[in-house]
């Protein structure tokens, strides 16, 4: 019997038509009629929309160093963060090829970050605050 994870089975999810530029782990793509590759996509994509959350001018673009001023400046804690979220999808019965955020089981992320800082849980902490910075930015530019 396929366990059922957000009311699919897996093997239903894997034939769900990942969103533009979204693509799980283990997913290729499958095009729709006049639908782009995700390599003709921009890298950075919005979830359900698809559009690039990036600036389309060269200038602004390079103002934002995404791998210099974040990703070099923090590899470990980008892996522990990154582990957070398997194991927690995992824990809400996902699997690395269906993990994704569910935003609907993450709605507390100020209380639940705070809750992981008393317990000076700091990869959970950094999720949680990255998951409510993310929900400011998209409120901010919807």
């Amino acid at each position: 019997m396929n366990k059922k994870i957000n009311n699919i089975t897996p093997t239903e999810w894997n034939r769900q038509i990942p969103l533009p530029g979204m693509l799980y782990a283990g997913q290729k793509p499958k095009l729709m009629s006049g639908e782009v590759s995700p390599s003709q996509l921009p890298l950075f994509t919005a979830p359900l929309t698809g559009a690039s959350i990036l600036p389309t001018d060269s200038q602004e673009r390079k103002a934002i160093p995404i791998y210099t001023g974040f990703i070099n400046y923090f590899p470990r804690a980008i892996a522990a963060v990154s582990k957070v979220s398997l194991k927690g999808g995992i824990q809400h019965g996902q699997t690395e090829e269906t993990l994704h955020w569910n935003r609907a089981l993450s709605g507390d992320e100020l209380d639940a970050m705070m809750r992981h800082v008393i317990d000076k849980d700091w990869e959970q902490v950094a999720w949680r605050a990255m998951a409510n910075l993310e929900k400011q930015l998209e409120k901010e530019h919807n």
